[in-house]
C-alpha cells in the first residue's frame, strides 16, 4: 500500500526561508515577468500580442501563443521573456554608427540595448563608420558578391537568439539552392565545449544513448536537472 505524501510544512526540507526563491537568479519567473513588463512598457500592447499569438524565440517547441502541446499550462520561459525586447525595441539613431570607434567602450549589453538597425547600412574599406543605403543597393551588393564566388568559398552563419526554427529551415534551403552545404548556427557551436569535455572524460563526444532508448521504458531518472525548465526539447520526447 502506497503511503500518502506528507502535506505538512517540513522546514528541514526547505532550501531557504525566502519565499519563491526571491533574490536568487530565477525566483520562479516572477522577477523575469516584472522585468519584461518594465522594459517593454513603451510597447506593451504589441508585446502582449507577441506573447499571445507568436512563437517562442527561445526553444524549438513551436508554441502557439502561451500554450504548447508538450507541457500543460502557460509556456512563458525566462529565455522568451528576455528575448521579447528584441521584438519591441525602437530603432536607434543611425548617426551613432558614423564613427564606430566610439562603440569600443560599450559592453555587449549596452550595444544590444541601443535598439534595432533601422535600414540597410554599409561600411567600405577605409571609412570610419557606416552610411545608409537603399534596399536595392544592399541586395545588389549581396547578389554581386554571391555571383563572383563559388560554393566552396561560400558560408552562412546564423545566430541562435531570437530566431525561430522556421527561419533556420528557410535559410538552409536557400543556401543549399546556391550549391553549398556550408551553413551553421550558434545553437550547435555553443555545445562544442560540452562535446569536447565528454570526449575527454568518456571517450565519446555525445551521450551514449538515444532518445529511441527511452521509448517503452518504465522509469527514467534525472539527477541534478530540471528537465521541464532546462531541456524543453527533451520534455517533448518524454511526452
Amino acid at each position: 500500500m502506497l503511503r500518502q505524501p506528507n502535506k505538512r510544512w517540513t522546514p528541514s526540507h526547505w532550501a531557504s526561508w525566502k519565499p519563491f526563491g526571491i533574490g536568487e537568479q530565477y525566483p520562479n519567473n516572477y522577477w523575469e515577468v516584472l522585468r519584461a513588463v518594465w522594459v517593454n512598457r513603451d510597447q506593451f500592447p504589441y508585446a502582449w500580442d507577441i506573447l499571445n499569438h507568436g512563437v517562442c524565440d527561445g526553444c524549438a517547441l513551436g508554441t502557439t501563443g502561451m500554450q504548447d502541446w508538450t507541457v500543460e499550462g502557460i509556456h512563458v520561459c525566462n529565455v522568451r521573456l528576455r528575448l521579447l525586447r528584441m521584438n519591441t525595441m525602437p530603432a536607434f539613431d543611425a548617426q551613432v554608427l558614423a564613427d564606430v570607434s566610439q562603440l569600443n567602450q560599450k559592453r555587449s549589453a549596452e550595444l544590444r540595448e541601443m535598439g534595432r538597425l533601422p535600414y540597410p547600412m554599409i561600411r567600405q574599406r577605409g571609412e570610419k563608420g557606416f552610411r545608409r543605403i537603399s534596399w536595392d543597393q544592399a541586395l545588389g551588393v549581396i547578389s554581386d558578391r554571391l555571383r563572383t564566388t563559388t560554393p566552396d568559398k561560400l558560408g552562412v552563419y546564423l545566430t541562435s537568439r531570437g530566431t525561430v526554427n522556421e527561419t533556420y529551415y528557410a535559410a538552409q534551403k536557400a543556401v543549399r539552392a546556391m550549391g553549398t552545404n556550408n551553413i551553421d548556427n550558434a545553437a550547435r557551436i555553443c555545445h562544442s565545449p560540452s562535446t569536447a569535455g565528454l570526449k575527454a572524460a568518456l571517450g565519446v563526444a555525445a551521450t551514449t544513448c538515444s532518445y529511441q532508448d527511452w521509448i517503452g521504458t518504465d522509469l527514467l531518472v534525472f539527477i541534478g536537472s530540471n528537465v521541464a525548465n532546462n531541456q524543453p526539447v527533451t520534455v517533448k520526447y518524454l511526452h
